[in-house]
């Protein structure tokens, strides 16, 4: 859960904000009447480990992609009608 709250109430009831950082809510503080963005607080969130893919249709065929096959010039984009 997300709570946005303006920078002088963040200031104003900081120890609140600890037990709500606690319980795993995360703040967004912002500052004026622009709203503008001064950050997020809240329990450290990890970083997902990236997934590996794979290439669905092409993985029982044993045809193996380089990156240089998907690379096309000017011309064979044309010839495709791209």
């Amino acid at each position: 859960m997300t709570i946005t709250m303006h920078i002088g109430e963040f200031k104003a009831r900081f120890s609140e904000v600890v037990e709500l950082i606690k319980e795993g809510k995360v703040i967004k503080v912002i500052k004026g009447k622009s709203g503008e963005l001064v950050g997020y607080f809240g329990k450290e969130m990890k970083p997902g480990v990236p997934k590996k893919r794979e290439l669905g249709f092409f993985k029982d065929q044993n045809i193996e992609i380089m990156k240089s096959d998907l690379q096309w010039s000017d011309e064979e984009l044309t010839e495709m009608g791209l």
